[in-house]
């Protein structure tokens, strides 16, 4: 009795020091950094953390992408680090990031936390900084099979990198100590797995073949006119058995695609953004997407086929994250440049009417 006693007292304890721990995350410039940032956000006050607040930036799509969510936010400067040297290019830089920093550290004295949790990108590198002045341990995630630049930089001050790809611990060299293979976090309160219900939410059928679209929270140029003369291949072929989902982002290219779907008679339906996702996951049957991280582990989490068309930017991460799944044999991974309409309506049909290959 006493030994039960003495562990409900250590419960107790633990629960309130729980209760009392205070956590900033920071993230911004793309959903593939703020959307496992919320998720981790949420995960934290499921475990009993009362306090959690969320450090950003002053990016439309950051501001967005964080109006609904329930946590204390704030906003430091649009900064990212400059490509290329140009004195007055490093000039502004410094002083923002100067700027940035003074404001960090109001944060950090004002809030208190116990850890300060880093998703890369600028928008994590003031308040990181910061936590290390002030001796706040630091946690910094890394999405991407290869890291970005800010986490590169933070790495020899953080105390824990955590990964969402066992391969990127190589990227950090001497840290390699430091490194945690954690996975990415992933929305799991919006992500419902029911077809029926999501096929009425969407407009669409529950029984059609349906192929998901989307490219990135920012939209994709190139993946929506190469899927418009795609559909209607596919419509060609396969007549109205097969429907669709097109995320088009933000922007002109929404009036665009809805007028040629309309025109053509593809079946299904065209939103520029989507709030809730899951819908769109649970009603596909494949996926084709660019190979953001926060994109691909959701698709993941359902075990959906993918056809992978990576951001072409030879800086950007993209491609190793499609590499990555692609040598899992989780998706194909396809160049921009290589990729033509009716390659993609072949593969797209090899995938949905071979049921051993979409396994």
């Amino acid at each position: 009795m006493i030994r039960d006693t003495h562990k409900n007292l250590n419960c107790k304890r633990s629960s309130r020091e729980v209760s009392s721990l205070r956590v900033i995350l920071a993230a911004g410039g793309s959903g593939g950094h703020i959307f496992p940032c919320v998720s981790l956000a949420s995960e934290l006050e499921k475990a009993g953390v009362k306090d959690v607040f969320i450090v950003s930036s002053r990016r439309k799509l950051d501001m967005n992408l964080l109006g609904e969510v329930k946590y204390e936010r704030f906003f430091l400067s649009i900064n990212p680090m400059p490509r290329k040297f140009s004195f007055k290019s490093i000039a502004v830089f410094v002083f923002n990031c100067v700027k940035d920093l003074a404001a960090s550290v109001w944060i950090i004295a004002t809030k208190r936390p116990k850890v300060v949790v880093g998703f890369g990108g600028y928008s994590s590198g003031a308040i990181s900084l910061a936590a290390k002045i002030m001796f706040v341990p630091l946690v910094i995630h890394e999405q991407n099979a290869v890291p970005g630049r800010a986490n590169v930089i933070l790495s020899p001050i953080a105390d824990r990198i955590a990964l969402s790809f066992e391969s990127s611990r190589k990227c950090f060299g001497r840290y390699t100590g430091k490194t945690v293979f954690t996975g990415n976090p992933i929305r799991l309160e919006i992500l419902r797995n029911d077809r029926v219900r999501s096929a009425s939410l969407l407009g669409i059928s529950p029984e059609k073949e349906t192929i998901l679209i989307m490219g990135g929270s920012q939209g994709a140029g190139f993946l929506n006119r190469i899927m418009l003369e795609t559909a209607l291949e596919i419509k060609n072929k396969k007549g109205r058995e097969v429907q669709f989902v097109h995320i088009t982002g933000q922007g002109p290219d929404k009036e665009k695609v809805e007028r040629f779907y309309e025109q053509h008679a593809i079946p299904g339906k065209v939103f520029g953004f989507m709030e809730n996702i899951g819908d769109a996951y649970s009603v596909s049957d494949m996926v084709v997407s660019r190979s953001g991280a926060a994109a691909i582990f959701e698709i993941a989490y359902y075990g959906k086929p993918m056809i992978l068309v990576p951001y072409p930017n030879p800086k950007n991460n993209q491609a190793d994250n499609a590499r990555s799944f692609s040598s899992a044999e989780a998706a194909l991974y396809r160049e921009e440049k290589s990729l033509s309409s009716e390659g993609l309506c072949r593969e797209i049909l090899g995938i949905l009417d071979n049921a051993e290959k979409r396994s």
